[in-house]
């Protein structure tokens, strides 16, 4: 056994992964003889409830913000905390204001209640605890401090770094909550992490730091999703937007230090509309949209927790990095597949540069394939076409995906298929040299042009500037020997 501890901070990241153990608890078999595909040992811990009934939580530590949690229950397990259990310690005079709780959503209820759950719909949920449906250990949540209203703290790197100090400082967390996961592994194979840059951005690299400082060589995979701002079209007059870029840029070259693989995304609200999502009807909702991300997280991560897998965190990294030190990965994938190879070729959409336009000659260190419920033709097809395109690409094969019954009701079918088919794809290619090219465009327009946001943002001119040449160092690592610079222009064509 393999054990993996995993790290949510933030609320787009929390979206994504309550979808993400959803999706894991549909692994669970509870008929006598069925025999899972899957080692739960891996993702999840067994301990009792406080009624002594067995249960099985994820070896997760979940950050946000004290506002974002809704209705989720603070007690063991999910059960709620008494409301006397802080006053009984104390013996004096007590003045309770007490905030109406917040109510639990429709699908909560029915689980609850052991009611038919009916999948939900987008405008039921208020909180990404609305849909969740596993149950946690009483460390997994780690709730921070509400900021006031007049505060905005987002894409403000110093804010984010300083929250990690005064919360670890309070918790002790990296000795509590964090050891506690670590010392129950038998043989633990890695941490990962999902964190949103512009509200944990540095919260994450101070989080990493900590956990380098003991763990110096045990692997890391960081799926971080970036802000709404990026460098290409970017609102110069407003500092806000400035901010959070830089911070996006600050995360990056820190995440390229300390995580062993890091594959960024570009916020849904910049996705492209096209092929890659005709079979889906997309509304602006984070619920929706973050269940696509999550598919594809949990696709690529899937080879870690299989039986009889001899894929770890560890031999995927080193086949991804096999030109050079090149630790930012690039995740596409296309969901749900047709039983047409061309499925393949149009509709990969590459969710950290933001673009269907996938050129092929590109140059790539490494290539890892996973499909989801591929018939035997599509898996020869898919063969023979990746085979043509990256030699030597790792490729697995696994079952369909069982969509949970908290899954979104987007498909344009009308109705939610039984079983879905999807493919996905992680790549270190030399296209990631214009992501960093255009970040280091923006370091440097902020050494000459914006020092007003590098001052309000707590860093120093020289910060910025070593990010900028630390920025153009890793472009032209990444870009190696291809000297076309059109995967630029193209990025910028994208994003406009």
């Amino acid at each position: 056994m393999k054990e993996i501890i995993y790290i949510q901070a933030g609320s787009i990241s929390n979206y994504v992964g309550t979808h993400f153990w959803n999706a894991q608890e549909t692994y669970f078999t509870y008929e006598e003889g069925d025999d899972p595909y899957v080692n739960h040992d891996v993702s999840f811990r067994e301990g009792q409830t406080l009624k002594g009934e067995p249960t099985f939580c994820p070896r997760l530590l979940l950050f946000d913000r004290k506002s974002n949690f809704g209705a989720l229950g603070r007690g063991m397990y999910g059960e709620e905390e008494s409301e006397n259990a802080v006053l009984s310690q104390w013996n004096g005079a007590v003045d309770e204001l007490r905030q109406p709780a917040v109510p639990k959503s429709k699908y909560q209820t029915c689980l609850e209640s052991g009611d038919d759950v009916s999948q939900e719909d987008s405008k039921d949920i208020r909180y990404w605890s609305d849909y969740s449906h596993v149950s946690y250990h009483p460390r997994t949540p780690q709730r921070l401090p509400d900021v006031a209203d007049y505060e905005n703290t987002e894409g403000d790197w110093e804010l984010s770094r300083d929250a990690f100090t005064k919360y670890n400082e309070s918790t002790d967390l990296m000795e509590d909550a964090f050891r506690f996961f670590v010392e129950e592994c038998d043989n633990i194979q890695g941490l990962q992490i999902m964190n949103d840059t512009s509200t944990f951005g540095g919260f994450t690299h101070s989080f990493l730091s900590a956990f380098r400082d003991e763990f110096t060589k045990l692997p890391s995979w960081t799926f971080s999703f970036l802000s709404d701002s990026i460098p290409v079209s970017l609102n110069v007059d407003d500092p806000r937007s400035i901010m959070k870029a830089l911070n996006d840029a600050l995360c990056l070259q820190g995440l390229n230090g300390l995580s062993t693989m890091t594959i960024p995304f570009y916020s849904p609200l910049l996705w492209e509309k096209g092929s890659w999502l005709s079979e889906i009807d997309l509304k602006d909702s984070l619920f929706q949209s973050a269940s696509i991300i999550s598919t594809h997280v949990e696709t690529i991560t899937l080879p870690l927790r299989l039986k009889n897998s001899q894929h770890t965190m560890t031999n995927l990294s080193s086949a991804l990095t096999t030109r050079g030190n090149q630790r930012i990965g690039h995740l596409a994938g296309t969901f749900p597949v047709q039983e047409n190879v061309r499925d393949l070729e149009t509709k990969l959409y590459d969710l950290t540069l933001n673009t269907s336009k996938l050129s092929k000659p590109d140059q790539c260190s490494g290539c890892v394939d996973v499909s989801r419920g591929f018939s035997e033709p599509l898996k020869l097809k898919h063969s023979d076409w990746r085979g043509g395109w990256r030699q030597g690409a790792i490729i697995v094969e696994s079952p369909a995906i069982l969509p949970p019954t908290s899954f979104p009701r987007y498909f344009k079918s009308g109705t939610t298929p039984s079983s879905l088919s999807a493919l996905t794809t992680l790549t270190t290619t030399s296209r990631t040299a214009s992501l960093f090219g255009q970040y280091a465009k923006l370091a440097d327009n902020c050494t000459k042009q914006y020092a007003h946001v590098i001052q309000q943002m707590g860093l120093e001119m020289d910060d910025v500037k070593e990010l900028r040449d630390t920025l153009h160092v890793l472009e032209d690592e990444y870009r190696g020997d291809e000297t076309n610079s059109d995967d630029e222009d193209e990025l910028g064509e994208d994003e406009e």
